[in-house]
């Protein structure tokens, strides 16, 4: 909805539809609260889960549904029918005279046997002959979007009126075929304002708020969208019919003459015309112009609200809140007394306007009616997947917390779906981009999907360059409280295997050497990488025309199963003859010793870094990183050291996922380290392309998104979440598909921390607020402790 484009052309579309159906008269609209279906959506979920945490995450996923259903009763999401009539007149136009005569006859039949009371079976042959009419009228539903239901589904639309606000099973009800069956329910309509409906083991009530009056200009009405900001559950559905022009010119004659007459009256006593029948006047005259172009028509229609309640009383307190809620929307509607009963039976499935029905007629061209908005509604994620947080369609909020408990719309998200093909995706990579500046909440989503990553059969690899997740998961495990009430999650964290990579410790030289662990190719280009953070050859040939020699010579010398590494390459260029070379072997030497290169530059006598744990968290001691801001000019040597490891590290990761027996995620903390140089974004790229051909996705958290978000890099990260970047603002925008209008700067400039722009593998964008749901895994997510003078501070708000 922050994309007044993209919602102009949405509305245009919907138009063009509206006047494509005109030519058949009856159009249904339903709008309505389809069960989220969570309990099957986890059961799906759990022949994912890895066997050894397979408990655990069970026991997760039936909290999550507890606590989802405890805050909002059942968890619904909207869900849209449309019903077409399929014109009597369209049917078998090609027919011979003796077949025009025997579906006339068929029709005396039907109409005589009816009048009469009486039942008759309806043969196939009657439904077979719209085949063809259905057929062309599901080629003008391709116009937006609309998919045919299946039988059951469409058992299901029809049932449901008999048994909305009652809890059932979808499943249970789409077996219910016969007529007797899905009308099955007892109506009680003797309370006013309610109807009653009594269900086999359960009743629920229902009231049809009614729509009965907007503006004069019914743009930006919104009214589907509009009514899916309340909070709880609604229905809204709108039966449409399209007025002969015949009719519409003779009352708009009639109108004309009537509103000239009152003008008239009040001139001949001196008054001046009322801005009432100026105004009327104006509309009439725009709309008689407007009738004049051929695919411009009346269409009248009635729509309504309709809630539903456990108690009397709740239902209708729920109904007071729709008509004030829309009334601030500029559209005024009615709870009526006595007209619930007709309501009902007015809105089932293949009911029609007629006649008899005068009350509560609304009057639009085509146009009006795509102002509602049927169709949008705030959708993002995975149909199938772990809980992160709530759709935020609100505009702005006092805080955090007031954002998750307005909102009726939970995300659920799946990592490993972006490369399934599946249908209505927009992408196939599944790489996942972390953006925003500093205390945002980006760490705390990072570490939370870590989490849920490590339920899945996976193998995942975290590289915590600010050693914070050991600190707090030890802290967590460390708590005799959580060891007491929830020993599942305690146990889980124990197979968290943590690796520091310490220069200080003589066991981890080496670890990340690529002479070691690299193939030969790829090791000379990290070599290369690598030392050129701490020397610069550029204008120096002889000594980098050595040092690419000594290069190839201790590959050489590797594959041949000799024990050496990244060190010989300095020996030799020490060795060499000219003194040029060996004082930049000195060089070298010097800043390697006693530094954290040391993880990268050795003689090969320890192992390389090897990983066969499910769970992997890498850390990596006495690491100096600079700002993500910081030019790279000003990176001091200590810096530039620090920058080198990550490289390896990188190339490490890359290595990390190139198993096609098994799926592999890794997330990379403080990735703006390899963005913001030329030699870093080549591992960067490196690692990006190992998940094109193999189940891998890369998780990049970063603070800076410039080098992230360029055009070139832009189609590889399936899916993205931008926190706020205050000096990145329109460029994120316009990667995350949103218009970078002032109204959407200033949205961002409201989020709170822990509120982020979320783009799932559909394209879809939207504002979202992350919320972990289990206190006691808060503590292994936090990011920063807080203070007593914090608490206080919050405690005199």
């Amino acid at each position: 909805m922050q994309n007044k484009k993209v919602v102009n052309r949405y509305k245009k579309n919907w138009k063009a539809f509206f006047e494509e159906v005109t030519e058949y008269k009856d159009v249904h609209l339903m709008m309505y609260p389809q069960d989220y279906q969570l309990e099957e959506k986890f059961d799906d979920l759990n022949d994912d889960l890895a066997d050894d945490s397979k408990e655990m995450a069970m026991y997760y996923t039936e909290e999550t549904q507890r606590m989802l259903n405890q805050r909002l009763g059942n968890v619904t999401k909207n869900d849209f029918i449309i019903g077409v009539r399929l014109r009597s007149d369209l049917v078998n136009v090609d027919a011979d005279l003796k077949e025009n005569m025997m579906s006339m006859f068929s029709t005396a039949t039907d109409t005589i046997i009816n009048l009469l009371g009486w039942e008759q079976d309806v043969s196939e042959s009657f439904f077979n002959q719209f085949k063809e009419a259905e057929e062309a009228m599901a080629n003008v539903m391709m116009m937006v979007g609309g998919v045919r239901l299946s039988e059951e589904e469409l058992i299901y639309v029809n049932r449901y009126n008999f048994i909305r606000g009652i809890d059932h099973q979808v499943d249970e009800e789409m077996d219910k075929t016969s007529v007797n069956a899905i009308t099955d329910a007892l109506i009680d309509p003797t309370s006013t304002g309610v109807l009653k409906l009594n269900g086999e083991f359960d009743e629920a009530y229902a009231s049809f708020v009614v729509v009965d009056e907007f503006r004069h200009n019914m743009a930006e009405s919104e009214l589907f969208y509009e009514a899916q900001t309340l909070p709880f559950p609604v229905e809204v559905q709108m039966k449409i019919q399209a007025e002969g022009k015949s009719k519409t010119k003779m009352d708009l004659n009639m109108k004309n003459q009537q509103l000239k007459e009152t003008s008239n009256e009040q001139n001949q006593v001196g008054e001046e015309t009322d801005s009432s029948v100026s105004t009327s006047a104006y509309l009439v005259k725009h709309l008689r112009d407007e009738i004049k172009n051929d695919d411009v028509n009346m269409m009248n229609w009635l729509s309504v609200i309709v809630v539903t309640g456990e108690t009397k009383k709740e239902c209708k307190n729920r109904a007071k809140l729709v008509i004030r809620h829309m009334k601030s929307a500029g559209i005024t509607c009615r709870l009526p007394v006595a007209d619930q009963l007709p309501l009902f039976y007015k809105f089932l499935p293949g009911e029609r306007l007629d006649a008899t029905s005068r009350n509560w007629i609304q009057k639009t061209t085509q146009d009006g009616l795509a102002e509602g908005l049927f169709g949008v509604t705030a959708d993002i994620g995975s149909k199938v997947g772990f809980f992160i947080g709530w759709i935020d369609p609100f505009a702005k909020h006092t805080d955090l917390s007031s954002a998750i408990h307005s909102s009726r719309f939970p995300v659920l998200y799946h990592m490993f779906l972006a490369n399934q093909q599946l249908r209505g995706s927009k992408t196939r990579s599944p790489h996942v981009l972390i953006t925003g500046d500093t205390g945002t909440g980006k760490s705390f989503l990072a570490k939370l999907l870590f989490l849920y990553v490590s339920m899945l059969d996976v193998r995942s690899l975290y590289i915590d360059p600010k050693k914070e997740l050991r600190k707090w998961i030890n802290k967590v495990m460390r708590n005799p409280q959580v060891q007491k009430d929830y020993p599942l999650f305690a146990e889980h964290l124990e197979r968290f295997h943590f690796t520091t990579l310490d220069s200080e410790n003589k066991e981890n030289w080496g670890s990340l050497d690529p002479i070691v662990f690299l193939p030969p190719m790829q090791a000379k280009e990290m070599v290369q990488v690598i030392f050129s953070q701490v020397y610069d050859f550029k204008g120096k040939d002889d000594i980098h025309t050595a040092f690419l020699q000594a290069i190839a010579k201790v590959i050489e010398r590797r594959q041949q199963e000799e024990q050496v590494g990244s060190m010989q390459i300095i020996e030799l260029m020490r060795e060499h003859e000219e003194p040029i070379v060996q004082k930049a072997g000195d060089f070298l030497h010097e800043i390697v010793a006693d530094s954290i290169l040391k993880l990268c530059v050795h003689n090969g006598s320890n192992e390389a870094l090897s990983l066969t744990d499910r769970i992997n968290i890498i850390e990596v001691e006495h690491l100096d990183l600079p700002d993500a801001t910081d030019p790279i000019e000003s990176y001091t040597n200590s810096q530039l050291k620090s920058s080198a490891v990550m490289f390896a590290l990188g190339k490490f990761c890359e290595l990390f996922g190139m198993d096609k027996s098994e799926r592999t995620i890794e997330f990379i903390d403080e990735a703006w380290v390899f963005t913001s140089s030329k030699q870093g974004k080549k591992v960067e790229k490196q690692m990006r392309r190992v998940g094109r051909s193999y189940e891998n996705a890369l998780v990049l958290i970063t603070q800076t998104t410039k080098d992230a978000l360029s055009e070139e890099e832009s189609g590889n990260f399936g899916v993205a979440f931008a926190f706020d970047e205050p000096n990145e603002r329109e460029d994120v925008l316009k990667w995350m598909n949103m218009e970078p209008s002032e109204e959407n700067v200033e949205m961002m400039d409201n989020m709170f921390q822990g509120q982020c722009l979320f783009k799932d593998y559909y394209g879809r964008t939207a504002k979202i607020s992350i919320e972990c749901l289990f206190e006691e895994w808060q503590g292994a997510l936090e990011t920063v402790e807080e203070s007593k003078v914090a608490v206080a501070e919050e405690k005199y708000l």
